[in-house]
């Protein structure tokens, strides 16, 4: 019995019952209910069951057309984890196939399901932090006014006993001035000597906007992914007449300036012990193009979980990101399984470790179609992923988390595999969970990489976050103008990316290296502007309360994952 739109019943004796017809798009229940009862009446009970079973399987096919019909319309990215998952899942039986194995029926039925696991005793709670730690203090009067300080009773003004103090974040609105510059002119009284005061550091010659305001303006569409053109508009209604040509301008000057420090960066992740890399698309303007727009490669580089550095490229192609990484000191570099990265073992001879993620994920998604037979993979994997959450929480260096991967993530890779083996020759190559063994199996050797190393990370998804606030932005400025300011605002996202990476404010980190620049710091010394100079040069840069996610977050002398 197969599940195709017009499924028919094979058998000479329900064709000439009539049964109605069974299609997953245009079910009619109310008939199909007349039917029913009618041939309840008779003697044919076993027909009647074969067309319940096939009208649950419409509708069991129906329900995952619209699954997968909404599946990327969710507000979020669904989650991956196990429970989740088993959440999800409608039926307690997959959807028939010809690659599902009868031993699908014996893993739904809940007798021979696995006896109950202990719960792991719940650990401590984490101490609360106090409300606002790191902001400044202000202290806010909230006295009864004098009409209301008098005793009803006794008519005698009443003493004050104590103040009840409350806590509360709030935020004052930024305010824009028209500075107006006194620039001061002397003359000597005995001569024609005139001296004027130098004029104060500015973006560009002569510009009308302020430092702080140009170096805000790049922030925010770095940071917050808000387009040049809409933070103008914010200006007019404040009553500032900036036009976006103008504070655009001025905003890619200041970018002009923070190539050289990207460079210096990028010294620093080719000279890491470990990189991680990922990519996406970058669309950039071009008129000669056919459609107006052209799609180069954006990369990022994640250096030893400090040093982000993100390369456009023309192309998607080996040559590029070869060109980029040939003369790299690291050890290992980090990736999923695309092809494009295959000149890392066979040109470079580096190891390539694998990405747990990318092979968990096509697990998860077989899972989701109705084939239950990945729920063990994923049960394979939830205990994987606890051993490095437990190894995170103890916050072991590189030595002592290769030790316990020996001990207890060999152990589970083993049976990943046998899991893998045994299942692989009964699915079909191209189904999705045919798909997620075959991952598997080619990866394998890749996946494995990170149990003899510590210092190597069981996913790739560092890397994956650090792309993060640019496919957000690309969402809501579209293109860069040409392949020049591509560069540019590549080198702004390394920089901020990179601070927020070492445990600094970017944007008062920001703030901190544009007004340098614009001073005439000596291209020199550059290095003393990098996220770990400033971070010993001033400490008020540090961020107060961990926020955000752009690789690891550096506190002292220990690397901490962020929150």
């Amino acid at each position: 019995m197969n599940h195709s739109a017009t499924a028919r019943i094979s058998s000479d004796k329900l064709t000439a019952m009539r049964a109605p017809r069974i299609s997953p798009k245009d079910l009619d229940l109310s008939a199909f209910e007349a039917w029913l009862r009618g041939q309840l009446a008779g003697a044919a009970f076993a027909a009647v069951v074969a067309v319940v079973l096939q009208v649950i399987r419409a509708l069991f096919a129906q329900n995952l057309q619209l699954r997968a019909r909404i599946a990327g319309r969710s507000a979020r990215p669904p989650s991956e984890r196990l429970a989740r998952v088993e959440r999800q899942l409608s039926f307690g039986f997959a959807l028939p196939t010809n690659d599902v194995a009868p031993a699908v029926a014996a893993a739904a039925d809940p007798a021979t399901k696995d006896p109950p696991r202990e719960r792991p005793p719940r650990p401590k709670p984490r101490p609360r932090t106090k409300i606002g730690a790191g902001l400044p203090i202000e202290d806010v009067p909230n006295d009864i006014p004098a009409g209301e300080r008098l005793c009803e009773r006794c008519g005698v003004t009443m003493a004050t006993v104590t103040h009840r103090k409350t806590y509360r974040i709030e935020r004052i609105p930024e305010r824009l001035v028209l500075q107006v510059l006194h620039g001061e002119v002397v003359a000597c009284p005995c001569c024609d000597a005139i001296r004027r005061a130098p004029a104060l550091p500015s973006v560009g010659d002569g510009g009308t906007l302020g430092p702080k305001l140009v170096t805000e303006a790049l922030a925010s569409k770095v940071l917050d992914a808000m387009p040049i053109e809409r933070q103008a508009r914010n200006l007019q209604r404040q009553g500032a007449p900036v036009a976006a040509s103008t504070l655009g301008r001025a905003v890619s000057s200041v970018l002009a300036l923070m190539v050289p420090l990207a460079d210096r960066v990028a010294r620093r992740v080719r000279a890491s012990t470990h990189v991680q890399l990922d990519a996406t698309t970058l669309p950039v303007l071009d008129h000669a193009a056919p459609e107006g727009i052209v799609r180069h490669t954006l990369w990022t580089l994640l250096g030893d979980g400090r040093w982000i550095y993100f390369a456009p490229l023309p192309t998607g192609d080996a040559d590029a990101i070869e060109a980029v990484i040939a003369d790299a000191e690291a050890e290992s570099f980090q990736c999923d399984g695309t092809s494009t990265t295959n000149f890392i073992e066979k040109k470079l001879q580096k190891r390539r470790p694998g990405c747990h993620a990318h092979a968990r994920r096509r697990l998860v998604e077989a899972a989701r179609r109705g084939d239950l037979r990945a729920l063990e993979g994923l049960r394979l994997y939830t205990t994987l992923f606890a051993i490095e959450r437990r190894a995170d929480r103890a916050k072991l260096d590189p030595a002592a988390r290769q030790r316990i991967r020996e001990a207890e993530s060999l152990p589970v890779l083993d049976a990943l595999r046998a899991w893998v083996l045994a299942l692989a020759p009964t699915v079909e190559p191209k189904s999705m969970l045919g798909e997620a063994l075959g991952y598997l199996q080619r990866q394998w050797l890749r996946l494995c990489h990170f149990v003899f190393d510590g210092a190597v990370e069981v996913t790739n998804n560092a890397s994956e976050r650090a792309l993060r606030p640019w496919a957000l932005g690309r969402h809501a400025w579209l293109f860069m103008g040409d392949a020049v300011h591509a560069t540019r605002w590549a080198a702004a996202y390394t920089l901020c990316a990179t601070a927020l990476a070492q445990g600094l404010n970017p944007r008062a980190y920001l703030h901190a290296i544009v007004t340098e620049l614009i001073a005439g710091h000596p291209h020199t010394r550059l290095d003393e502007l990098l996220p770990d100079a400033m971070r010993v040069a001033d400490p008020t840069l540090v961020l107060a309360a961990r926020g955000g996610r752009a690789g690891d977050v550096v506190k002292g002398d220990e690397v901490s994952r962020a929150a």
